[in-house]
Protein backbone atom coordinates (compact mmCIF):
# COMPACT_ATOMS: atom_id res chain seq x y z
CA UNK A 1 0.00 0.00 0.00
CA UNK A 2 2.84 2.37 0.94
CA UNK A 3 4.58 1.58 -2.36
CA UNK A 4 1.44 2.38 -4.39
CA UNK A 5 0.95 5.67 -2.57
CA UNK A 6 4.58 6.59 -3.09
CA UNK A 7 4.33 5.74 -6.78
CA UNK A 8 1.28 7.97 -7.20
CA UNK A 9 2.99 10.85 -5.40
CA UNK A 10 6.11 10.52 -7.56
CA UNK A 11 3.98 10.47 -10.73
CA UNK A 12 2.10 13.58 -9.59
CA UNK A 13 5.25 15.56 -8.86
CA UNK A 14 6.93 14.36 -12.06
CA UNK A 15 3.94 15.45 -14.18
CA UNK A 16 3.83 18.90 -12.62
CA UNK A 17 7.58 19.29 -12.92
CA UNK A 18 7.56 18.84 -16.70
CA UNK A 19 4.04 20.07 -17.58
CA UNK A 20 4.14 22.74 -20.28
CA UNK A 21 2.03 25.89 -20.31
CA UNK A 22 0.07 26.47 -23.51
CA UNK A 23 -1.42 29.87 -24.28
CA UNK A 24 -3.27 31.49 -27.17
CA UNK A 25 -2.25 34.94 -28.39
CA UNK A 26 -2.99 37.30 -31.29
CA UNK A 27 -5.34 39.98 -32.53
CA UNK A 28 -8.22 37.51 -32.31
CA UNK A 29 -7.89 37.49 -28.51
CA UNK A 30 -5.90 39.96 -26.36
CA UNK A 31 -3.22 40.89 -28.90
CA UNK A 32 0.43 39.95 -29.23
CA UNK A 33 2.74 39.80 -26.21
CA UNK A 34 4.46 41.55 -24.61
CA UNK A 35 2.70 44.82 -25.50
CA UNK A 36 -0.79 43.37 -25.06
CA UNK A 37 -2.29 41.03 -22.55
CA UNK A 38 -3.00 39.35 -20.30
CA UNK A 39 -1.97 36.15 -22.07
CA UNK A 40 -4.73 33.53 -22.14
CA UNK A 41 -3.67 30.08 -20.95
CA UNK A 42 -5.34 26.74 -21.64
CA UNK A 43 -5.72 23.97 -19.07
CA UNK A 44 -4.74 20.30 -19.27
CA UNK A 45 -5.07 17.06 -17.30
CA UNK A 46 -2.56 14.99 -19.25
CA UNK A 47 -0.01 17.47 -20.64
CA UNK A 48 -1.19 16.55 -24.15
CA UNK A 49 -4.67 17.93 -24.72
CA UNK A 50 -5.14 21.58 -23.73
CA UNK A 51 -8.54 23.27 -23.60
CA UNK A 52 -10.34 26.48 -22.76
CA UNK A 53 -14.10 26.96 -22.71
CA UNK A 54 -16.24 29.90 -23.84
CA UNK A 55 -13.35 31.90 -25.24
CA UNK A 56 -14.54 35.08 -26.98
CA UNK A 57 -12.73 35.72 -30.26
CA UNK A 58 -12.80 38.71 -32.53
CA UNK A 59 -12.13 38.62 -36.26
CA UNK A 60 -8.34 38.49 -36.50
CA UNK A 61 -5.54 35.94 -36.16
CA UNK A 62 -4.11 33.79 -33.34
CA UNK A 63 -1.32 31.32 -32.57
CA UNK A 64 -0.69 28.84 -29.79
CA UNK A 65 2.63 29.03 -27.97
CA UNK A 66 4.40 27.11 -25.21
CA UNK A 67 5.75 28.43 -21.90
CA UNK A 68 5.05 32.04 -22.87
CA UNK A 69 7.77 32.05 -25.52
CA UNK A 70 8.20 31.71 -29.28
CA UNK A 71 10.67 28.84 -29.21
CA UNK A 72 7.75 26.42 -29.56
CA UNK A 73 4.59 27.68 -31.23
CA UNK A 74 1.82 26.38 -33.51
CA UNK A 75 0.08 28.04 -36.41
CA UNK A 76 -2.16 27.07 -39.30
CA UNK A 77 -4.07 28.50 -42.25
CA UNK A 78 -7.54 27.04 -41.58
CA UNK A 79 -10.39 27.81 -39.19
CA UNK A 80 -12.28 26.51 -37.16
CA UNK A 81 -10.03 23.45 -37.14
CA UNK A 82 -6.75 22.36 -38.64
CA UNK A 83 -3.31 20.86 -38.26
CA UNK A 84 -1.00 23.29 -36.51
CA UNK A 85 2.69 23.25 -37.44
CA UNK A 86 5.73 24.61 -35.65
CA UNK A 87 6.24 28.28 -36.57
CA UNK A 88 3.26 27.94 -38.92
CA UNK A 89 1.20 30.87 -40.25
CA UNK A 90 -1.23 32.87 -38.13
CA UNK A 91 -4.60 31.14 -37.74
CA UNK A 92 -7.46 33.33 -39.09
CA UNK A 93 -10.37 33.70 -36.67
CA UNK A 94 -14.06 34.51 -36.99
CA UNK A 95 -15.68 36.47 -34.19
CA UNK A 96 -17.70 34.36 -31.79
CA UNK A 97 -17.57 32.31 -28.59
CA UNK A 98 -15.74 28.97 -28.76
CA UNK A 99 -14.51 25.92 -26.87
CA UNK A 100 -10.87 25.64 -27.96
CA UNK A 101 -8.68 22.50 -27.98
CA UNK A 102 -5.03 21.98 -28.92
CA UNK A 103 -3.17 18.68 -29.02
CA UNK A 104 0.42 19.53 -28.09
CA UNK A 105 1.83 16.35 -29.62
CA UNK A 106 0.32 16.39 -33.13
CA UNK A 107 -0.66 20.08 -33.33
CA UNK A 108 -4.33 19.56 -34.19
CA UNK A 109 -6.64 22.32 -33.02
CA UNK A 110 -10.39 22.93 -32.98
CA UNK A 111 -12.61 25.94 -32.30
CA UNK A 112 -16.16 24.79 -31.60
CA UNK A 113 -18.82 27.50 -31.40
CA UNK A 114 -20.67 27.49 -28.09
CA UNK A 115 -23.22 30.20 -28.73
CA UNK A 116 -25.60 31.30 -31.44
CA UNK A 117 -24.23 33.47 -34.20
CA UNK A 118 -23.02 36.81 -32.89
CA UNK A 119 -25.54 39.59 -33.34
CA UNK A 120 -24.74 42.39 -35.76
CA UNK A 121 -26.70 45.62 -35.57
CA UNK A 122 -26.65 49.06 -37.15
CA UNK A 123 -26.14 51.75 -34.53
CA UNK A 124 -26.09 55.54 -34.42
CA UNK A 125 -28.03 58.72 -35.28
CA UNK A 126 -29.04 57.32 -38.70
CA UNK A 127 -30.94 54.61 -36.81
CA UNK A 128 -32.15 56.60 -33.79
CA UNK A 129 -32.23 60.30 -34.63
CA UNK A 130 -33.37 61.22 -31.11
CA UNK A 131 -30.84 59.33 -29.02
CA UNK A 132 -28.00 58.84 -31.51
CA UNK A 133 -25.20 56.67 -30.14
CA UNK A 134 -26.98 56.53 -26.79
CA UNK A 135 -29.83 54.59 -28.39
CA UNK A 136 -30.08 50.88 -29.23
CA UNK A 137 -29.01 49.36 -32.52
CA UNK A 138 -31.28 47.64 -35.03
CA UNK A 139 -30.35 43.96 -35.32
CA UNK A 140 -29.72 42.41 -38.71
CA UNK A 141 -30.58 38.85 -39.78
CA UNK A 142 -28.19 36.04 -40.71
CA UNK A 143 -28.33 32.39 -41.72
CA UNK A 144 -24.62 31.66 -41.48
CA UNK A 145 -23.07 34.14 -39.05
CA UNK A 146 -21.20 35.79 -41.93
CA UNK A 147 -23.64 37.66 -44.17
CA UNK A 148 -26.13 39.87 -42.33
CA UNK A 149 -29.09 41.72 -43.86
CA UNK A 150 -31.64 44.34 -42.86
CA UNK A 151 -34.81 44.94 -44.85
CA UNK A 152 -37.58 47.51 -44.62
CA UNK A 153 -35.94 50.03 -42.28
CA UNK A 154 -36.24 53.77 -42.86
CA UNK A 155 -33.03 55.59 -42.00
CA UNK A 156 -32.58 59.21 -41.01
CA UNK A 157 -29.72 61.20 -42.51
CA UNK A 158 -26.81 60.71 -40.11
CA UNK A 159 -23.90 58.50 -39.18
CA UNK A 160 -23.92 54.85 -38.17
CA UNK A 161 -21.71 51.88 -37.36
CA UNK A 162 -22.10 48.15 -37.67
CA UNK A 163 -21.51 46.65 -34.23
CA UNK A 164 -21.41 43.20 -32.70
CA UNK A 165 -23.30 42.01 -29.64
CA UNK A 166 -24.24 45.59 -28.66
CA UNK A 167 -20.61 46.30 -27.72
CA UNK A 168 -19.65 49.95 -28.17
CA UNK A 169 -15.98 49.04 -28.62
CA UNK A 170 -16.64 46.36 -31.22
CA UNK A 171 -17.74 48.38 -34.26
CA UNK A 172 -17.01 48.60 -37.98
CA UNK A 173 -17.10 51.79 -39.99
CA UNK A 174 -15.99 53.61 -43.13
CA UNK A 175 -16.47 56.96 -44.87
CA UNK A 176 -18.06 55.42 -47.99
CA UNK A 177 -21.77 55.34 -48.87
CA UNK A 178 -23.79 53.54 -50.21
CA UNK A 179 -21.17 50.78 -50.57
CA UNK A 180 -17.78 50.22 -49.03
CA UNK A 181 -15.58 48.07 -46.85
CA UNK A 182 -15.89 48.72 -43.13
CA UNK A 183 -12.90 48.24 -40.86
CA UNK A 184 -12.84 47.47 -37.17
CA UNK A 185 -12.94 50.73 -35.17
CA UNK A 186 -13.10 52.71 -38.42
CA UNK A 187 -14.96 56.02 -38.85
CA UNK A 188 -18.74 56.15 -38.78
CA UNK A 189 -20.63 55.66 -42.05
CA UNK A 190 -22.52 58.72 -43.42
CA UNK A 191 -26.00 57.40 -44.27
CA UNK A 192 -28.57 59.20 -46.42
CA UNK A 193 -32.16 59.23 -45.25
CA UNK A 194 -34.55 56.72 -46.82
CA UNK A 195 -35.45 53.04 -46.91
CA UNK A 196 -32.59 50.71 -47.82
CA UNK A 197 -31.84 47.01 -48.04
CA UNK A 198 -28.57 46.62 -46.11
CA UNK A 199 -26.02 43.82 -46.35
CA UNK A 200 -22.88 43.37 -44.27
CA UNK A 201 -20.19 40.67 -44.48
CA UNK A 202 -18.70 40.19 -41.02
CA UNK A 203 -15.59 38.49 -42.38
CA UNK A 204 -14.63 40.98 -45.09
CA UNK A 205 -16.37 44.12 -43.82
CA UNK A 206 -18.01 44.67 -47.24
CA UNK A 207 -21.39 46.43 -46.98
CA UNK A 208 -24.03 48.01 -49.17
CA UNK A 209 -27.10 50.20 -48.69
CA UNK A 210 -29.30 49.60 -51.74
CA UNK A 211 -32.87 50.51 -52.62
CA UNK A 212 -35.37 47.79 -51.69
CA UNK A 213 -35.71 45.26 -54.49
CA UNK A 214 -39.08 44.61 -56.10
CA UNK A 215 -39.45 41.28 -57.84
CA UNK A 216 -42.20 39.49 -59.71
CA UNK A 217 -42.80 35.75 -59.55
CA UNK A 218 -45.51 33.15 -60.05
CA UNK A 219 -46.84 30.50 -62.39
CA UNK A 220 -46.81 32.96 -65.30
CA UNK A 221 -43.00 32.90 -64.93
CA UNK A 222 -41.22 29.90 -63.44
CA UNK A 223 -43.40 29.28 -60.40
CA UNK A 224 -43.47 30.52 -56.83
CA UNK A 225 -40.58 28.35 -55.66
CA UNK A 226 -37.86 30.04 -57.72
CA UNK A 227 -36.04 33.35 -57.38
CA UNK A 228 -37.83 36.58 -58.19
CA UNK A 229 -37.33 38.39 -61.48
CA UNK A 230 -36.27 41.81 -60.22
CA UNK A 231 -37.49 45.11 -61.63
CA UNK A 232 -35.09 48.06 -61.83
CA UNK A 233 -35.31 51.43 -60.10
CA UNK A 234 -33.47 54.73 -59.94
CA UNK A 235 -35.22 56.18 -56.90
CA UNK A 236 -36.53 53.26 -54.81
CA UNK A 237 -40.13 54.27 -55.55
CA UNK A 238 -40.89 53.47 -59.20
CA UNK A 239 -39.80 50.10 -60.63
CA UNK A 240 -39.87 48.81 -64.22
CA UNK A 241 -38.90 45.84 -66.37
CA UNK A 242 -39.11 45.69 -70.17
CA UNK A 243 -39.94 42.90 -72.60
CA UNK A 244 -40.72 40.28 -69.96
CA UNK A 245 -42.39 37.23 -71.50
CA UNK A 246 -45.19 35.73 -69.41
CA UNK A 247 -47.45 32.74 -69.94
CA UNK A 248 -51.07 32.33 -68.87
CA UNK A 249 -50.96 32.12 -65.09
CA UNK A 250 -50.71 34.28 -61.98
CA UNK A 251 -48.04 36.50 -60.43
CA UNK A 252 -47.35 38.62 -57.38
CA UNK A 253 -44.94 41.42 -56.58
CA UNK A 254 -42.80 41.22 -53.45
CA UNK A 255 -40.05 43.18 -51.73
CA UNK A 256 -36.52 41.99 -51.00
CA UNK A 257 -37.25 38.41 -52.12
CA UNK A 258 -39.42 37.84 -49.05
CA UNK A 259 -43.11 37.16 -48.46
CA UNK A 260 -43.06 39.53 -45.51
CA UNK A 261 -44.06 42.32 -47.91
CA UNK A 262 -45.95 41.35 -51.07
CA UNK A 263 -48.65 42.79 -53.29
CA UNK A 264 -51.49 41.22 -55.25
CA UNK A 265 -54.88 41.99 -56.78
CA UNK A 266 -57.39 40.52 -59.20
CA UNK A 267 -57.05 43.28 -61.80
CA UNK A 268 -55.07 42.95 -65.04
CA UNK A 269 -53.32 44.61 -66.83
CA UNK A 270 -53.81 47.65 -64.61
CA UNK A 271 -54.49 47.58 -60.90
CA UNK A 272 -53.51 48.46 -57.36
CA UNK A 273 -51.81 45.74 -55.39
CA UNK A 274 -52.63 45.32 -51.72
CA UNK A 275 -50.53 43.69 -49.01
CA UNK A 276 -51.01 39.92 -49.09
CA UNK A 277 -53.61 40.43 -51.82
CA UNK A 278 -54.73 37.68 -54.22
CA UNK A 279 -52.61 36.41 -57.11
CA UNK A 280 -52.72 38.66 -60.17
CA UNK A 281 -54.22 36.82 -63.20
CA UNK A 282 -52.00 37.18 -66.28
CA UNK A 283 -52.64 36.48 -69.95
CA UNK A 284 -49.56 35.27 -71.82
CA UNK A 285 -47.61 37.88 -73.74
CA UNK A 286 -44.54 40.11 -73.70
CA UNK A 287 -44.86 43.10 -71.39
CA UNK A 288 -43.24 46.22 -70.05
CA UNK A 289 -44.22 46.22 -66.37
CA UNK A 290 -44.21 49.17 -63.99
CA UNK A 291 -44.83 49.13 -60.25
CA UNK A 292 -45.04 51.88 -57.61
CA UNK A 293 -43.79 50.68 -54.24
CA UNK A 294 -45.62 53.20 -52.07
CA UNK A 295 -49.06 52.98 -53.73
CA UNK A 296 -48.98 49.41 -55.08
CA UNK A 297 -50.13 50.63 -58.52
CA UNK A 298 -49.02 48.45 -61.42
CA UNK A 299 -49.39 48.25 -65.19
CA UNK A 300 -48.65 45.49 -67.70
CA UNK A 301 -48.20 47.05 -71.16
CA UNK A 302 -48.23 44.60 -74.07
CA UNK A 303 -45.13 45.51 -76.08
CA UNK A 304 -46.64 43.99 -79.26
CA UNK A 305 -49.80 46.11 -79.14
CA UNK A 306 -50.40 49.07 -81.42
CA UNK A 307 -50.09 52.51 -79.89
CA UNK A 308 -53.28 53.52 -81.71
CA UNK A 309 -55.22 50.62 -80.24
CA UNK A 310 -54.75 51.41 -76.55
CA UNK A 311 -57.33 49.58 -74.47
CA UNK A 312 -56.62 51.90 -71.56
CA UNK A 313 -59.10 54.17 -73.37
CA UNK A 314 -61.83 51.49 -73.31
CA UNK A 315 -64.98 52.59 -71.49
CA UNK A 316 -67.17 50.27 -69.43
CA UNK A 317 -70.30 51.93 -68.03
CA UNK A 318 -72.38 52.18 -65.98
CA UNK A 319 -70.29 50.38 -63.39
CA UNK A 320 -71.71 49.35 -60.95
CA UNK A 321 -74.97 48.66 -62.76
CA UNK A 322 -78.39 47.26 -61.94
CA UNK A 323 -78.96 45.90 -65.45
CA UNK A 324 -76.36 45.90 -68.27
CA UNK A 325 -72.89 47.26 -69.08
CA UNK A 326 -71.88 49.11 -72.23
CA UNK A 327 -68.37 48.47 -73.56
CA UNK A 328 -67.17 51.19 -75.92
CA UNK A 329 -63.83 51.57 -77.74
CA UNK A 330 -62.44 53.54 -80.69
CA UNK A 331 -61.19 50.27 -82.23
CA UNK A 332 -63.01 47.00 -82.84
CA UNK A 333 -63.67 44.83 -79.80
CA UNK A 334 -62.77 41.39 -81.09
CA UNK A 335 -63.67 39.23 -78.10
CA UNK A 336 -64.53 39.25 -74.44
CA UNK A 337 -64.64 36.65 -71.69
CA UNK A 338 -66.64 36.95 -68.48
CA UNK A 339 -65.47 35.36 -65.19
CA UNK A 340 -67.00 35.21 -61.73
CA UNK A 341 -65.14 36.07 -58.53
CA UNK A 342 -63.81 32.51 -58.21
CA UNK A 343 -62.25 32.64 -61.71
CA UNK A 344 -64.85 30.43 -63.37
CA UNK A 345 -65.46 31.40 -67.00
CA UNK A 346 -69.16 32.18 -67.61
CA UNK A 347 -69.22 33.10 -71.29
CA UNK A 348 -67.10 34.00 -74.34
CA UNK A 349 -68.37 36.46 -76.97
CA UNK A 350 -66.92 37.87 -80.21
CA UNK A 351 -68.64 41.23 -80.70
CA UNK A 352 -66.53 42.38 -83.70
CA UNK A 353 -67.81 45.89 -83.04
CA UNK A 354 -66.71 49.16 -81.43
CA UNK A 355 -69.54 48.99 -78.90
CA UNK A 356 -71.22 46.08 -77.17
CA UNK A 357 -73.90 45.70 -74.50
CA UNK A 358 -73.04 43.03 -71.95
CA UNK A 359 -76.29 41.77 -70.48
CA UNK A 360 -76.51 41.41 -66.72
CA UNK A 361 -80.04 40.09 -66.49
CA UNK A 362 -78.96 36.50 -65.96
CA UNK A 363 -76.28 37.34 -63.38
CA UNK A 364 -76.53 37.43 -59.62
CA UNK A 365 -75.47 40.53 -57.75
CA UNK A 366 -71.73 40.59 -57.13
CA UNK A 367 -68.27 41.16 -58.61
CA UNK A 368 -67.20 39.86 -62.04
CA UNK A 369 -64.16 40.20 -64.30
CA UNK A 370 -64.16 40.67 -68.04
CA UNK A 371 -61.21 40.18 -70.39
CA UNK A 372 -61.46 42.31 -73.53
CA UNK A 373 -59.35 41.67 -76.64
CA UNK A 374 -58.80 44.19 -79.44
CA UNK A 375 -56.22 43.28 -82.04
CA UNK A 376 -53.01 42.38 -80.18
CA UNK A 377 -54.05 44.40 -77.15
CA UNK A 378 -56.19 43.23 -74.24
CA UNK A 379 -57.24 44.33 -70.79
CA UNK A 380 -59.10 43.13 -67.71
CA UNK A 381 -61.85 45.11 -66.02
CA UNK A 382 -63.68 44.55 -62.76
CA UNK A 383 -67.44 45.00 -63.09
CA UNK A 384 -70.11 45.01 -60.39
CA UNK A 385 -73.77 44.02 -60.55
CA UNK A 386 -75.93 45.59 -57.81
Amino acid sequence: MKRKLLSLLLSFFAFNAVAQTISIVGTGVNGWPPTNGPEITLSTTDNITYTISNLVLTTGVVKFRQDYGWTTNWGGSTFPNGQGTQNGPDIPTVAGTYDVTLNRINGTYTFIGTAAFPSIGIWGPAVDSQNGFNGPDVDMLTNDGITYTLSGFNFSSGNAYFRQDNASNFVWGSTAFPTGTAVLNGPSIPVNGGEFFVTFNKNTGAYSFSFPSIGILGTALNGFEVADTDLTTTDGLGYTISNLTLTDGVVKFRKDNSWTTNWGALDFPIGTGTQNGPDIPVTGGTYTISFERTSGNYTFTNTLSSAQNNLMQLKVYPNPTNVDWILSHSEMIDSLQLFDISGKELLTIQPKANEYVLLGSGLSNGVYFVRIQSGLDFTWRKIIKN
